[in-house]
């Protein structure tokens, strides 16, 4: 027994710190904190750092594209600064994907007069690629309208579906061109719907 209550608060102070010490060193603040801070480290490093670099453009001799010299990407009404630019005639690669657009050119007017590009997919990735011909693809004009893909305009137009490893695939995209559309920049757009990424990709063409 404690002859008064300050020895008795005194023993349960040292009681106290006595089993604090005594903890194991996992269940220590100090240990707790360290860990938190060294995950979160990990996390930002995992996502600022190595894997990956973001689409490449390249032009048909081998050489960077002009669109990127000089960080002076062509602009276009409605980009952003996640869209990749690139000339028509460039090939893009996207995480292994390689896309080549030709440049716009008159298609069929059996229906209608049409613009069509021909799309080649190169997927040099190791998993399989999901396009989309009816879906992927926009086409924007001079006035800042942007027309989604026809169905008419080519015989060999690009469907749906998967490009497995180590695939090629080439097929047309083509679009509506009216009679008596503007002529001046007409920019075609890679928007594929399923990918989680915002980036969209733009190939400029002047017509």
């Amino acid at each position: 027994m404690f002859n008064n209550p300050r020895e008795a608060r005194a023993h349960a102070r040292a009681d106290k710190a006595y089993r604090k010490a005594q903890r194991p060193w996992y269940k220590k603040k100090r240990f707790i904190l360290a860990a938190l801070v060294l995950v979160v480290a990990g996390i930002v490093v995992v996502n600022t750092s190595g894997g990956d670099s973001g689409p490449t453009v390249t032009s048909p001799g081998g050489a960077g594209s002009a669109a990127q010299e000089a960080n002076a990407q062509p602009a276009f009404p409605g980009a952003t600064k996640n869209d990749v630019v690139a000339r028509a005639g460039d090939t893009v690669d996207a995480d292994g994907l390689k896309t080549t657009t030709t440049p716009l050119a008159p298609g069929d007017s059996t229906l209608g007069n049409t613009l069509c590009t021909t799309v080649t997919h190169d997927n040099q990735s190791d998993e399989p690629s999901t396009f989309s011909g009816g879906l992927d693809w926009k086409l924007q004009s001079p006035n800042g309208a942007i027309l989604s893909s026809t169905f008419t305009g080519s015989d060999n137009l690009l469907q749906s579906g998967q490009l497995a490893p180590g695939g090629t695939m080439t097929a047309d995209v083509c679009f509506d061109a009216p009679q008596g559309s503007p002529s001046g920049q007409h920019v075609v757009l890679l928007d594929p719907s399923f990918r989680f990424s915002s980036d969209r990709i733009a190939w400029l063409n002047t017509l």
